[in-house]
């Protein structure tokens, strides 16, 4: 959570703003973006996707089994989109010009040089020799790579170069043929080029001047404070590429600790392997944690840990199936994940310190303090009275939380483990009626345990608390399935008992599963009512109301409710959107087999009708921001915004998941929530792969499409840069820093 956002939450927590002003508050701290950061957001989207669409439709066209097209067409139709694609790239070089097109190009020209070589392959019969396409491929993009300084196009080479060693040691029989000696020089020789890679990210690609890091929403002309602190903590933060190479380091190194744990054999190579993890943990805490702070590697090692003792102890206390031993990881467990939280918080902490001392060190612009030092004087207020807990809460990252998470879901199937090898020696398991009051005292005990948690804010007693409420919804939803309860009336019930859990229990992480839980139901239950059209609209809509009128949604309950009413509605605005990217595509799947139906008919999904209630949805989400920068419906903006949602939407309808999934980015970005962008662009890199193994469509049709949403995409950024040139962006971020001040001034406090 950046600065401006903090400050909004802090005041709404502890009433030092009311909650009638909470939206201006948001539109004058920048948490809300102006139209020149919109503009900004939409030229640099729309050119990216664009491109690439073009470039997928090619390799989705050329992988299409054409039958009247000789291998000389094909041949010359790949390698004319190459040669072009270099003409343009060397084009703008002379020129000096446009920088990201230039890399956007080198970008496209090494996927169509994948796409070159697999059709060499295709046609010759060399698909076998797999480790040489990669390698080949790898190989001849290296020069672009090293020009063209794009992390997305390192990241396609580094993925090259990690499927080529794979691909490579899978047929290579060392001078040893035993499978665990094989596997471990695998996953070595994979964790030692990533973790390479993760120091040349760190020197090359971080090892920058604070100017060459800049905002997303940081105004051309003068920049305001609020903006320039956001460029000061973007600057704190590594590059996004560099958390993923780091991921993909965690992963290695943890698979290689754990990989050798039923080998009975020899002890020295596993204390070979630990020993190797334990001083990549050792290196990523210094250099995490003592050199420069980055609470998200920091939890990628605390994550590593977690997973690497719980498999080494489960290895250990689980060779007889004790229940002891289950209540022993359980217990581990929740004590690790207690500590580690606890550690990330303080990191976080110490992170935003350092961030806020660099601030004050380094901003030199001087601030009109007359309306802004009522919130800040508040917030510093507030923060010396003694709410650690609270601000703990607020400064506790998203993947933070995630971790939180994870843990106490793993906790609980062991606690469930343990507690069913107790009750299977009596023969309550035989009782669905005992289940259940079994699983509604445990959530019972859960719901305490939350309530006197929250009084002494202890990190274990929250983790005991998650564990034990997950396990007692397990027995509940146990004892459901095997009463008497006709179905889908045992659906019912669980729903309304999972509704009122989320309302009451006060753990964001609960309520955040919780609602996922709900809507899955909810989803499950208009599909056995052969209402599946619903689902789509339906979330969509939860989750435009829930981010985009939570502050007005407020302002119905009463002021002693608006925290836990906050906290509520936040998790429901993120499980909506997660369940609304989850779906989008489940459908289709489902399409082919015997899904929500209660009968043996095939189950049936109306597309258009599906589409048409998320495109209604999306021109109210559309119409809610643009009436946020009290731009009219009827005007050219207007016309042309809800013109691009209704062409999506028609697209949508054969390129799965393109509206879901953009309705979320631009939800994110009206709300400058950085975790949900990443959720948004994450699943639409995932439908592109979903798109391409897609059944039901022809890669002809697939190429056609996705040949439309590049054409339409760019059509559309031509005409924003035709309407808008440079002056008029500058423009319009002083307008609406304007306007944001007169309301400021017309509208007095409450």
């Amino acid at each position: 959570m950046n600065h401006p956002q903090r400050t909004t939450e802090h005041s709404l927590k502890h009433d030092t703003s009311p909650i009638e002003r909470a939206d201006h508050t948001a539109a004058y701290l920048d948490v809300y973006p102006t139209q020149q950061a919109w503009l900004a957001f939409f030229d640099k989207t729309l050119l990216v996707i664009g491109s690439v669409a073009l470039a997928l439709a090619l390799v989705f066209f050329i992988a299409y089994n054409w039958l009247d097209m000789g291998k000389m067409g094909k041949f010359a139709l790949v390698e004319g989109a190459l040669v072009m694609t270099i003409v343009l790239y060397v084009g703008l070089c002379v020129r000096r010009q446009f920088l990201l097109i230039r890399q956007l190009l080198l970008l496209i020209a090494s996927i169509i040089t994948g796409s070159l070589l697999a059709l060499f392959g295709q046609t010759y019969q060399t698909g076998a020799d797999t480790w040489q396409l990669f390698f080949v491929w790898a190989l001849l993009i290296t020069p672009w790579v090293m020009i063209s300084r794009f992390p997305a196009l390192w990241l396609l080479w580094l993925g090259l170069l990690n499927t080529c060693l794979l691909s490579y040691l899978d047929v290579t029989g060392f001078l040893f043929n035993d499978n665990v000696y094989q596997g471990v020089i695998e996953i070595g020789a994979l964790a030692a080029i990533n973790f390479v890679a993760l120091n040349l990210w760190l020197f090359f690609i971080d090892h920058k001047s604070p100017s060459q890091t800049t905002s997303v929403n940081a105004d051309i002309d003068t920049p305001s404070p609020t903006a320039t602190y956001r460029q000061n903590q973007t600057r704190a933060g590594l590059h996004w590429s560099t958390y993923v190479v780091g991921l993909l380091s965690t992963y290695a190194i943890t698979h290689l600790a754990i990989f050798t744990i039923f080998d009975n054999g020899n002890f020295t190579i596993p204390i070979i392997l630990l020993s190797l993890w334990i001083i990549w943990c050792g290196f990523m805490v210094w250099r995490f944690y003592r050199y420069r702070v980055d609470v998200l590697m920091l939890t990628y090692v605390s994550g590593s840990a977690i997973i690497v003792v719980i498999c080494w102890a489960g290895r250990l206390l689980l060779e007889n199936t004790n229940s002891s031993g289950f209540l022993v990881l359980a217990l581990l467990l929740v004590g690790m994940s207690s500590a580690a939280v606890v550690w990330l918080r303080k990191a976080a902490r110490l992170s935003h310190k350092r961030t806020m001392t660099s601030d004050m060190v380094n901003e030199s612009v001087e601030v009109n303090a007359t309306d802004r030092s009522a919130i800040d004087k508040n917030s510093e207020t507030n923060l010396g009275n003694g709410h650690d807990h609270d601000h703990d809460q607020e400064d506790t990252p998203w993947f933070v939380h995630v971790l939180f998470g994870f843990s106490g879901l793993l906790a609980s199937l062991f606690f469930i483990g343990f507690l069913t090898l107790i009750l299977e020696s009596t023969g309550a398991l035989d009782n669905a009626m005992m289940i259940g009051m079994i699983g509604l005292l445990l959530n019972a005990a859960g719901f305490l345990l939350f309530k006197y948690e929250h009084r002494r804010h202890s990190m274990f007693l929250s983790s005991l608390a998650f564990m034990i409420s997950v396990a007692g919804q397990s027995y509940v939803v146990y004892s459901l399935i095997e009463s008497s309860i006709s179905h889908p009336l045992d659906v019912w019930v669980f729903l309304l008992l999972q509704s009122a859990l989320t309302l009451i229990v006060p753990s964001f992480m609960y309520r955040l599963i919780g609602s996922l839980v709900v809507f899955g139901c909810m989803v499950f239950l208009l599909g056995y009512y052969a209402l599946p059209e619903i689902s789509l609209g339906l979330l969509a809509l939860i989750a435009i109301v829930s981010h985009l009128q939570r502050y007005r949604s407020l302002q119905r309950i009463p002021a002693r409710w608006h925290l836990a009413s906050s906290e509520v509605i936040k998790a429901i605005g993120y499980a909506s959107a997660l369940m609304l990217l989850c779906i989008s595509v489940y459908f289709i799947v489902d399409e082919y087999r015997y899904g929500f139906d209660n009968n043996d008919g095939l189950f049936r999904y109306h597309y258009y009708w599906a589409q048409g209630l998320l495109t209604l949805a999306s021109l109210y989400a559309a119409y809610l921001i643009l009436k946020r920068y009290r731009v009219q419906w009827h005007s050219a903006v207007g016309l042309i915004t809800g013109s691009a949602v209704i062409v999506l939407g028609i697209i949508s309808t054969y390129v799965t998941g393109l509206l879901a999934t953009s309705l979320i980015i631009i939800i994110a970005m009206a709300n400058s929530k950085r975790t949900l962008l990443g959720i948004g662009v994450f699943a639409l890199v995932c439908y592109v792969f979903w798109y391409y193994y897609q059944l039901n469509t022809s890669l002809l049709v697939k190429s056609v499409s996705v040949l439309v949403v590049g054409i339409v995409l760019l059509l559309l950024r031509w005409i924003l840069v035709k309407r808008y040139s440079a002056h008029d962006l500058s423009a319009s971020g002083a307008r609406i820093q304007h306007n944001a001040s007169q309301i400021d001034s017309e509208e007095p406090l409450s």
